[in-house]
């Protein structure tokens, strides 16, 4: 455990089908060799095949905590046991507790059976456990009656055929809790259960003959945990761990088994680094090979009851070589939380992952993810600095571009310029672009080799912050802040939140596009995306028109999307289809809406050009940054006429900036996004993240967290600081005295 290891995050699948996610079990469930994920939440019960990026529904319905996988009826594969809540028969309106299994067809992909274990039970199944209670070598169920009038914990015992209804039995009845494990601790030969801070005894005239006894052995312990059975002290009993679930702030201990001395149950603390646990709802413990005693613990990140994000969520290890007196802690993960969590070698290469997924009691926070143990040093080592700590005003663009001919790119922001200072030089210099209100883009204008701005001008008051008249700028002497401004036009909208510069026109002469913030807020519809012509003369006004009758005012990018030598525009979710004569048709390619920033990149590897996307929530009324989508569309070859495919990567808060770049120089595009949280600057821990695929199809993703100090407000763009080494530049909106920029400090350096 001294080894220093990383975790990669992978996200399996980022949009389930459900509105939470409450269960999940790891086995071999098809016999491939390999192991599943099942999970199930409130709409399906669903099953992932990590190493083929492969997944399906074993059946739809409202399923709670409680999942296992046992064989029950001998034919060598593992069947899925759930608790499943379903109508009442005489009250559709009224939710009855289920107990059920599923039994696979010839594969996964075919229609499961469903059986019912019991029905009409009292409480959801939140904890289900397979044991040989009664010693006739079959394996009954164990499962526990939570959040109901008369709670407690109940045996179900097959008959000759399983797929029949089970004889239920009663362990408890009217005492809640959670956290359920079964074996032998006392060494009678006979199961005992730990339910919670509890452990019961079987009677004496056997498991089924009336109520077990209980007795307390954590007796600081609340009701709600999670427990696991380990040999810790290495003398061939097993011990308990035990960690409180359900509170921000859960005790967890180990309970050395001294019940063959007559002493009970002794009490060692685990609280990492004397730190409590906020919703610990997962916990394993197995002995390896060497008998050395594991614990995996894990916090969720959104817990019960209206709790705060908690954004410093852990998955620990612990391990202990001198049979727990001390313990040696790896920290897995360190701002990313999951639930009913377990490590298991799910890929077969012989070390251990983490299976986990997200509970949430909102779609957006329903993810199935992975982590996987590598010893590589960080996969993308990037440095921040502050280019700015003092920008005098937030700004709705960042770009870059050689405003002094030096030959490395500088960074432009709002209505300045930061000088490129070079590998070895000074820091970088702010320097002012007079009369101008926004800085928007780049490109050269008039042909000489040199690029010029796109800006909006002031029009009265200095501190004005936003315009629709739009001007170009040329530089003289910038270095001196010496520009020439050209006017270009007014716009229709209130001020553009999206422009670009291509040669979209007839001839490959260049037009300039711009997309309006009120372009959704307008009913009248004049702030539709304009098209502005550059003349031959492009010190004269350029001609405008609307571009299409789509009402979009985010940005646009170009690309050739249908291989006709024209450049096309994809504005959001829409495809506009230069038709050659200065026209464009729209194509919708997918039913998304709030699309604010998009990128163009071959994705999959396939030769196509796919749509990358981020979509911005943000609602003023009630200062909250929404959960949405950070995905892709997938070319499928014929894009005006076949669907295209949304893949969704993540879902992060409000991301309002992202780019595409091969960062780690493997060929492959890796996806950076910024979150966008105006509402706590300072505190908002917004996230810098990088999303590299997971499998070549771009199904599965891998997450890294760069940062997660500032927000990000049409940032988080990939550049050349200076030969050899790539930058990302960004700033915020409410966060706005900042520019950030992160260089990679890997060995891409030249």
């Amino acid at each position: 455990m001294n080894e220093k290891h990383h975790w990669d995050r992978i996200i399996l699948d980022a949009a389930p089908p459900v509105l939470d996610l409450g269960s999940l079990a790891v086995g071999d469930v098809d016999g491939d060799g390999h192991q599943e994920i099942v999970v199930g939440g409130n709409g399906a019960l669903l099953w992932y095949r990590p190493n083929r990026s492969e997944h399906g529904i074993i059946a739809e319905g409202r399923f709670v905590v409680g999942l296992a996988l046992e064989d029950i009826d001998g034919d060598g594969q593992l069947e899925v046991f759930a608790g499943e809540g379903v109508p009442a028969q005489d009250d559709p309106e009224t939710t009855v507790s289920e107990i059920v299994w599923f039994d696979p067809g010839p594969t996964l992909d075919d229609p499961w059976s469903r059986h019912v274990i019991a029905t009409g039970c009292n409480g959801s199944a939140h904890d289900i456990v397979f044991c040989d209670v009664d010693g006739d070598g079959q394996r009954e169920m164990l499962a526990n009656a939570a959040y109901c009038a008369v709670p407690g914990v109940f045996i179900y015992k097959p008959g000759d055929d399983p797929r029949a209804p089970w004889a239920e039995h009663t362990v408890v009845s009217g005492i809640f809790s959670e956290g359920l494990s079964a074996a032998d601790l006392d060494g009678d030969g006979g199961v005992e259960i730990v339910h919670g801070p509890d452990w019961y005894k079987a009677p004496v005239d056997g498991p089924y003959s009336g109520t077990w006894a209980r007795q307390v052995y954590a007796h600081a312990f609340r009701e709600m945990c999670r427990t696991a059975l380990v040999d810790v002290t290495g003398n061939g009993r097993l011990d308990i761990v035990i960690a409180e679930s359900e509170y921000p702030d859960g005790l967890m201990a180990w309970f050395e088994n001294r019940l063959a001395e007559g002493k009970g149950w002794i009490e060692h603390p685990m609280e990492a680094g004397s730190l409590r646990f906020n919703f610990a709802h997962s916990l394993q413990a197995w002995n390896d090979d060497t008998a050395r005693p594991h614990v995996f613990v894990a916090e969720m990140a959104a817990g019960g009851w209206n709790q705060p994000y908690n954004w410093d969520a852990r998955l620990i290890e612990f391990v202990s070589t001198n049979g727990g007196a001390t313990w040696q802690v790896e920290e897995i993960e360190h701002g990313q939380g999951t639930h009913q969590a377990v490590m298991a070698d799910v890929d077969g290469d012989g070390q251990l992952e983490v299976a986990g997924k997200e509970w949430g009691s909102a779609r957006t926070l329903a993810r199935v993810h992975l982590w996987k143990k590598h010893a590589d040093e960080k996969l993308f080592p990037f440095r921040h600095i502050l280019i700015d700590r003092d920008k005098p005003q937030p700004g709705t663009d960042i770009f870059t571009a050689d405003v002094d001919g030096s030959g490395i790119e500088d960074v432009v922001c709002v209505r300045w310029w930061y000088k490129n200072p070079g590998r070895e030089g000074p820091a970088w210099e702010r320097r002012p672009i007079p009369g101008v209100a926004q800085l928007l883009a780049a490109h050269d204008i008039d042909g000489d080799g040199r690029m010029e701005l796109i800006a909006t001008k002031l029009t009265g008051d200095p501190d004005q912050r936003f315009s629709n008249t739009f001007c170009w700028l040329k530089a003289v002497d910038p270095l001196n802040d010496a520009w020439e401004m050209h006017d270009i036009g007014t716009g229709d909208g209130d001020w553009p939140h999206g422009t670009v510069v291509a040669p979209l026109l007839p001839g490959g002469r260049l037009a300039l596009v711009a997309g309006y913030h009120s372009a959704h807020a307008n009913p009248d519809r004049h702030d539709l995306p304009q098209l502005f012509e550059i003349p031959a003369d492009p010190t004269q006004l350029w001609p405008k028109r609307t571009l299409v009758d789509v009402a979009y005012g985010e940005e646009s990018v170009t690309c050739d999307l249908n291989g006709n030598g024209l450049l096309d525009l994809i504005a959001g979710a829409c495809w506009l289809e230069n038709l050659g004569d200065g026209s464009f048709r729209p194509h919708r390619l997918a039913d998304v809406d709030g699309v604010a920033r998009v990128r163009v990149a071959d994705v999959n590897g396939n030769g196509l050009t796919d749509v990358v996307y981020v979509v911005e929530d943000v609602d003023y009324k009630v200062r909250v940054a929404g959960w949405v989508d950070v995905a892709w569309l997938e070319n499928p070859g014929d894009p005006a006429h076949t669907p295209w495919q949304r893949h969704v990567i993540d879902k992060v808060r409000s991301p309002h900036s992202v780019d595409v770049a091969d960062l780690d120089g493997d060929g492959q595009p890796e996806i950076i996004v910024g979150e966008h949280d105006p509402f706590t600057p300072y505190r908002s821990r917004s996230r810098l993240l990088v999303y590299k695929k997971g499998d070549p199809q771009g199904l599965a993703w891998r997450q890294y967290v760069l940062d997660d100090r500032f927000e990000h407000h049409d940032g988080a763009k990939v550049f050349e600081v200076w030969a050899g080494r790539l930058g990302i530049i960004s700033h915020g909106w409410a966060d706005s005295r900042y520019v950030h920029l992160w260089v990679d400090s890997g060995t891409r350096a030249s």
